[in-house]
C-alpha cells in the first residue's frame, strides 16, 4: 500500500493548504476588512463631493466676476449717457457730469517715500521738555497757590 512517509507527506501537504484557504477565508469575511473597505469607498465619496463642490465655487464665483464687470460696463454706459444728454439739453451747454473712461481705469501710484506709521497712543515731546501727560504738565510750581473764597450759591 501506501508508504508511512509518503501518507504523512500528504497529510502535512494538506494541513498547509488548509491553513492558506482558511487564512485567506478570515481576512475576506472577517470585519475589519469589511469595513476598511466600506471606510475606504466613503473617503472616496467625500473626495468626489469635495472636488465638485470646489469647481461648483470656481463657477459661482466666475460667473459673479462676469456679472459684475457687465454690470460696471453698464453703468458706465447710463453714466455717459446721462453726462452726454445733459451736456447737450442745459443751456449753457455746460454739464456737471463728465463721461467715464470707455477702458478700466488703472491704479498709479508712487509708494510712500516713508512708511506709514501706526498712530501713537502718547502725546509725543521734545526731549527735555514735558510731555503733555505728564502730571505737572501746564502747572507752574514756582507761584504760590492763591487762594479763592468759594461762595455757596445763593437762596439755600
Amino acid at each position: 500500500m501506501y508508504e508511512t512517509q509518503t501518507v504523512a507527506l500528504i497529510a502535512f501537504l494538506a494541513l498547509i493548504a488548509g491553513l492558506a484557504a482558511g487564512a485567506w477565508l478570515v481576512n475576506k469575511l472577517s470585519p475589519s476588512h469589511q469595513s476598511r473597505k466600506a471606510l475606504e469607498s466613503h473617503i472616496q465619496k467625500l473626495q468626489r463631493q469635495q472636488q465638485d463642490y470646489q469647481e461648483q465655487v470656481n463657477q459661482h464665483f466666475n460667473q459673479t466676476a462676469e456679472l459684475l464687470n457687465q454690470m460696471t460696463e453698464s453703468y458706465r454706459d447710463v453714466h455717459n449717457h446721462l453726462a452726454k444728454s445733459a451736456g447737450e439739453l442745459t443751456s449753457h451747454g455746460i454739464s456737471p457730469l463728465q463721461s467715464l473712461p470707455e477702458d478700466r481705469p488703472v491704479i498709479q501710484g508712487e509708494p510712500l517715500a516713508r512708511p506709514a506709521e501706526q498712530p501713537l497712543d502718547y502725546a509725543p515731546r521734545s526731549p527735555g521738555y514735558k510731555g503733555a501727560l505728564d502730571e505737572s504738565y501746564g502747572l507752574d510750581k514756582s507761584n504760590k497757590k492763591s487762594e479763592e473764597t468759594v461762595t455757596a450759591p445763593s437762596g439755600l
